[in-house]
């Protein structure tokens, strides 16, 4: 298979993300392991810490982290061809597209990148406010002090939550600056196609030399 990484230099940002990218294991694991923190944070002292429980909870947490991965990868499946999500961020970012793009192909995977930046609009604060709203609900467990696995969870979705926000503005005008032209380019052409004449009747293939 060729590789679609870039052939110039990339900043580290780059590389790691698309490290991130191909490695399936190792999101599935993060994921994981965030879901494993998760759910140890909202015990609130209820449920014993016996081996048993433990156990649930990892086997628990490994199939949230497998089925993250798995409904990607199916959602890859429904477009074909299409560019990965890391590529379009990468062209975003550039603000052209790769030599060569399907502009068919872009223009669907740019249109589902500009709902999803649209959805981030109510998604990320309602997540952010029902997060950190829960930290009210996991103290009275813990006394006056939050549990690791919740501080470590807010220390890394807290910042995350804020750069999508802060950043949404500016990452929906770059992919509506590879998208719009791409649409008008489309609108074009079918404008042509509706000026050309039907064909007539007494239109014919001619017969293939024999």
């Amino acid at each position: 298979m060729t590789s679609t990484a870039p052939d110039r230099p990339q900043p580290l940002f780059r590389r790691i993300r698309r490290a991130w990218a191909d490695a399936p294991v190792l999101r599935a694991l993060v994921v994981a392991a965030v879901f494993f923190a998760w759910v140890t944070a909202l015990d609130l002292g209820r449920v014993s810490e016996e081996p048993g429980t433990i156990v649930l909870r990892v086997v628990v947490a490994v199939l949230a982290g497998v089925a993250y991965v798995g409904a990607r990868w199916i959602r890859r499946l429904n477009w074909p061809g299409s560019p990965r999500e890391v590529e379009v961020s990468e062209a975003a970012e550039d603000g052209e597209l790769p030599a060569g793009a399907d502009p068919t192909q872009w223009q669907g995977a740019l249109d589902r990148r500009r709902k999803e930046i649209r959805q981030e609009a109510w998604m990320v604060p309602l997540a952010l406010v029902f997060v950190v709203g829960l930290a009210f609900l996991v103290r009275p467990g813990y006394g006056d002090v939050l549990p690791l696995p919740y501080v470590v969870l807010l220390a890394v979705l807290v910042p995350w939550s804020m750069w999508l926000i802060v950043s949404r503005g500016r990452r929906r005008d770059a992919v509506d600056a590879l998208l719009i032209p791409l649409q008008e380019q489309v609108r074009a052409d079918d404008a042509r196609r509706a000026g050309w004449a039907p064909p007539s009747p007494d239109d014919s293939i001619p017969p293939a030399a024999g």
